[in-house]
């Protein structure tokens, strides 16, 4: 069944990036229909508050979509260990960990730096407004003057509480002579918004309370509130183009009747993250994509992980997610022998008991029998972690296809990844190995255990917690897939507006400049939408 009405924008995918354009253009008066194949997440349905809460995070709340196999997910068959996305209002938000930092000036011009990665049609001064107007609709907690990073505004509310765990990695890096700062999260630290601040229960992914900001509390109200309809159990099957070349808007099923629908629209934007978008456009008979582009340059991070333990007791177990960050090594130095730099993100412990005892997130576990109980005494609220997140060299066969056999329950074909680290991505991953267990021994760790997520055959299976990079944006149209705009070179009136278009990966976790470019997109398109309405090709505007 069509629906006669042709709304103005028709936005695919109701999480962060989706959400913030919702509110731009349904601010603007512009008549916004968001579909998505979810539907709401209650404060109920979070594990936090259930006792069976680490089995939960394991099973029907895991961040991998291939693990938790809920009715509103599509199966992705993927050579990575963990696929991290979640198909609901507000997206991956709703158990994300809202770690914030933004990208330094220099991920921006890689091609220039050294050639090895394209240089982005934009600048970080482009962005940075829109990283000011992300943080305060999130109500981001962090602290100004950071010497690694260029000047800010004062953000929202104040940095997140100094912890024990804090106190000691900072000796840590004080004792190497490493750069470290407060933590920037997306998690408010007082009251902000009519969300109540955060109380620091323990290591978080999403959260019920919506202190971390979960989009569905803090950026959807705003954006129903202004005039957009959102429709929940919205699956959609594929875009279509017209004769002219131009989207003419979105089949899709009504999960609750199964029946099928078409809606108009006068522009279509997609923002369905960095697998689901590919996906969507490879299945709508490969739109926007004669230069196949769509789906390559499929970027996760370098990633590896060190678990220590010290004889003073951290707290490990409660507090926000994160306590620090160090850029000390976000800079290509190449005497490193590698390209790109990478980030430490020290976080917490895991807060639950069985979980540290299991292997939280290392092949350390305690013992049964004989010395469990003196191992887990000496460890639970002992117990740091970090990770050292690097920046992949983009590489085109690292790409999102179409699997030729699985399909989703409406029968679109899954999404296929594969991706492997490259030869500098290895070299780096070696050095941060290295690096971490100079940091344990400088926090005077008694034990530690480094985690390079290689599996028993070597093959390294870095977990795809960040998705970017498979429409990427760019200057030449036979190298990229959107302009600067995040508008397709094929399609005039497609827009992309999701992680997919990250030219490169920076060293740090991608949320904060996805809002950013999301706000930036969605307000040229408020700002130009009669003449894009009509546009029968891509903008030249500078």
């Amino acid at each position: 069944m069509t629906d006669e009405r042709i709304c103005d924008v028709l936005i695919v995918g109701s999480g962060a990036t989706g959400a913030l354009a919702a509110l731009t253009l349904a601010e603007a008066g512009l008549d916004v229909v968001c579909l998505e194949q979810g539907s709401w997440v209650e404060a109920k349905d979070h594990p936090h508050l259930h006792s069976d809460w680490t089995w939960q995070r394991r099973t029907n709340w895991s961040p991998d979509v291939n693990k938790r196999t809920h009715p509103d997910d599509f199966p992705v068959h993927s050579d990575s260990s963990q696929i991290l996305m979640w198909n609901a209002v507000g997206g991956s938000t709703n158990v994300y960990g809202a770690i914030w930092p933004r990208y330094r000036p220099s991920d921006f011009r890689k091609g220039t730096e050294h050639g090895l990665q394209p240089d982005w049609p934009i600048t970080y001064e482009d962005v940075a407004p829109y990283y000011e107007q992300a943080d305060r609709l999130v109500g981001v907690s962090a602290l100004a003057g950071d010497p690694a990073m260029p000047p800010r505004d004062t953000p929202p509310t104040r940095p997140m509480p100094v912890s024990k765990v804090a106190k000691r990695l900072a000796s840590g890096f004080d004792t190497l002579g490493w750069h470290w700062w407060p933590v920037e999260a997306g998690t408010i630290t007082e009251d902000y918004d009519g969300r109540p601040a955060c109380n620091n229960c323990g290591t978080c992914n999403g959260c019920p309370r919506g202190s971390m900001s979960k989009y569905s509390l803090s950026i959807w109200p705003k954006a129903l509130e202004a005039g957009c309809e959102l429709r929940i159990n919205a699956r959609v099957l594929r875009i279509e183009k017209g004769r002219d070349g131009r989207a003419t808007g979105a089949l899709y099923v009504d999960r609750n009747t199964g029946h099928e629908h078409f809606q108009r629209a006068k522009i279509v934007i997609v923002a369905a993250n960095g697998i689901g978008t590919p996906r969507l456009l490879l299945a709508s008979d490969n739109l926007a994509n004669s230069n196949d582009q769509v789906g390559r340059h499929l970027m996760h991070h370098t990633l590896v992980a060190c678990e220590m333990w010290v004889d003073e007791p951290v707290d490990g177990q409660i507090g926000y997610v994160a306590s620090l960050l160090s850029r000390q090594f976000a800079e290509t130095d190449v005497s490193r022998g590698f390209v790109n730099g990478f980030n430490f993100n020290c976080i917490t412990s895991t807060a639950s008991a069985g979980e540290l005892a299991a292997g939280w997130f290392t092949s350390a576990r305690a013992p049964w029998g004989k010395g469990h109980h003196e191992w887990f005494k000496r460890r639970f609220g002992h117990s740091i972690g970090v990770f050292a997140i690097g920046d992949d060299i983009p590489n085109p066969e690292n790409r999102v296809t179409l699997d030729p056999v699985l399909k989703d329950s409406d029968g679109v074909p899954a999404a296929r990844t594969h991706y492997a680290p490259g030869e500098n991505d290895r070299r780096m991953m070696n050095y941060m190995l290295d690096r971490l267990e100079d940091l344990a021994k400088a926090c005077g760790a008694f034990d530690y255990r480094l985690q390079d997520y290689r599996d028993k055959d070597g093959v390294y299976r870095t977990p795809a917690w960040h998705m970017i990079g498979t429409c990427r944006m760019g200057a030449d149209p036979e190298t990229s897939v959107v302009n600067k705009w995040h508008q397709t070179w094929e399609v005039p009136n497609l827009f992309i507006v999701d992680g997919s278009v990250l030219a490169t990966g920076g060293v740090v976790n991608p949320t904060p400049t996805i809002s950013a470019l999301a706000l930036r997109a969605a307000a040229y398109i408020r700002d130009n939408f009669e003449t894009l309405s009509t546009a029968t090709r891509p903008s030249i505007a500078a």
